[in-house]
């Protein structure tokens, strides 16, 4: 009966409490009775009674929840690079959440469960990743690690399933001890070297201080390049390995022999019609980071064309704004390299006075 009633409320634990002159007798028998249920129970009373045998109840509910043999971890992929790590930490979640996961994420402008923003702010270190990991309803973590909190605190986790590294770029030189681009590199080579002997990490090939990241890797390595005949990416194809290209306008994976097409770059919202080239190499990332979880072609397409770069999903990043007679791209470009991204590649072309 105990555990009809625990089925018919929906609890995996539960105390039921009964009241019963002899519980080694049926209830109806000898005028008992079921005064409460409770949804988290003391085991106190069983581990250390005031008087009868102890009782390790604790044993069986653990071995319930964390069986023997399975692991107790979540996917995490983490995401660094000088720019579009937040750009591609949101795009990758958003590919995630196709799945049916429960997808956390942190960004340099909050943490994130699900749809909802749990906290907001500059969230890219570890003490932010903690609180992904921390919540049990969390069924993917996608964490931006920046390097400030590398520097100061380390990662949040001993080993990632994905680590994925967008670009190597001037950026907070001088700072930290971090005074030249190779001192950057060797920060932002920690969460590629952090990745588990079966995951992957995801490297730009079109960076050489990125690519040159794969030797030191745990595990597997994937490349992502905006050049389908990048010497380096043909190399890894043709010894087996995974990589993501921009191919005859296309944004592909390629396997073994097969190519597989996602989707026709100037067809995603994200990529302003295929003029915003870094905005393709950040879907060509997340689509590989998603790839190498198992993630469907189907799911990751459908994904990225729904991803856009309104300020509702990717505040700051490559926002445009139509005002009738003019418009406005807003973009957070907080070092040379990015302002030069943006600058030749995102000519809208409809109005002149573009800001």
């Amino acid at each position: 009966m105990a555990e009809r009633i625990s089925r018919l409320i929906g609890l995996d634990i539960a105390g039921i409490d009964i009241v019963t002159e002899d519980i080694s007798r049926p209830l109806a028998d000898v005028d008992g009775a079921v005064v409460e249920v409770n949804a988290a129970p003391g085991f106190r009373m069983h581990t250390a009674p005031s008087a009868g045998q102890p009782r390790n109840v604790a044993a069986p509910v653990l071995d319930m929840l964390f069986p023997a043999g399975t692991s107790a971890r979540i996917p995490i992929v983490a995401v660094t690079g000088t720019n579009g790590k937040t750009t591609t930490t949101r795009a990758i979640a958003r590919i995630f959440r196709e799945t049916g996961k429960v997808v956390g994420y942190t960004t340099t402008d909050g943490i994130y469960i699900g749809k909802h923003l749990v906290q907001k702010g500059d969230t890219t270190g570890p003490q932010s990743a903690r609180t992904i990991l921390g919540d049990p309803t969390v069924e993917v973590a996608i964490l931006e690690s920046a390097r400030g909190g590398i520097i100061r605190s380390g990662l949040a986790f001993d080993a990632c399933d994905v680590g994925v590294v967008t670009n190597v770029q001037a950026d907070h030189l001088g700072s930290n001890d971090v005074y030249t681009l190779e001192d950057m590199a060797r920060v932002k080579a920690v969460v590629a070297q952090a990745v588990r002997p079966n995951g992957y990490a995801v490297l730009n090939a079109d960076d050489a201080r990125v690519a040159a990241m794969a030797p030191a890797v745990r595990g597997q390595v994937a490349f992502f390049s905006l050049l389908p005949n990048h010497p380096l990416v043909q190399d890894h194809v043709a010894k087996g390995g995974l990589a993501a290209v921009y191919a005859e306008e296309y944004l592909c994976i390629l396997k073994g022999d097969w190519t597989l097409r996602i989707e026709r770059a100037a067809a995603l919202p994200m990529t302003l019609g295929g003029r915003a080239t870094f905005m393709i190499q950040n879907a060509l990332a997340a689509a590989l980071a998603a790839f190498c979880q198992g993630v469907r072609i189907e799911d990751i397409r459908t994904a990225l064309m729904a991803f856009d770069t309104s300020a509702q999903q990717t505040p700051g990043r490559m926002n445009l704004f139509d005002l009738e007679r003019f418009q406005v791209l807003v973009d957070y470009a907080h070092n040379p390299a990015g302002f030069g991204r943006c600058r030749p590649s995102c000519k809208i072309g409809r109005a002149p006075n573009l800001a």
